[in-house]
């Protein structure tokens, strides 16, 4: 299950879930994640998960900034929509949140050793 994790530092103060398909972001009171921030606007960013096309059971996972004043930054960068990576960085306002995937699973590193060229 794929999780907005905000942080502080290096600490996780609140995990949200991303269990619908659209996810408001802002200081509203009508948004799923409300944020009491005076640089963040009262609809400031949307979540949405589409199903990945490739593979089953797996979604793909866009933030959108909905006009707002401040603006969405991805991994420092100011966006205005942008695909999540696992680990990407969100700043909104004074708020850090890490996207967490929740499809990055515990995987054997693979090692190709060639031969030596004597």
């Amino acid at each position: 299950m794929a999780k907005l994790l905000l942080k502080h530092e290096a600490v996780t103060l609140s995990s949200y879930k991303l269990e619908q398909d659209e996810i408001g972001i802002g200081r509203n009171p009508e948004n799923d994640i409300q944020l009491d921030d005076a640089a963040v606007s009262g609809s400031h960013a949307k979540l949405s998960r589409q199903p990945n096309e490739y593979l089953e059971d797996h979604f793909d996972y866009y933030i959108e900034d909905l006009g707002s004043t401040n603006g969405t930054k991805v991994n420092g960068k100011r966006i205005s929509r942008q695909t999540l990576k696992h680990g990407d960085a969100i700043q909104i306002g004074g708020h850090n949140f890490v996207f967490d995937s929740g499809q990055i699973q515990d995987m054997e590193t693979t090692a190709i050793f060639l031969p030596d060229d004597d």
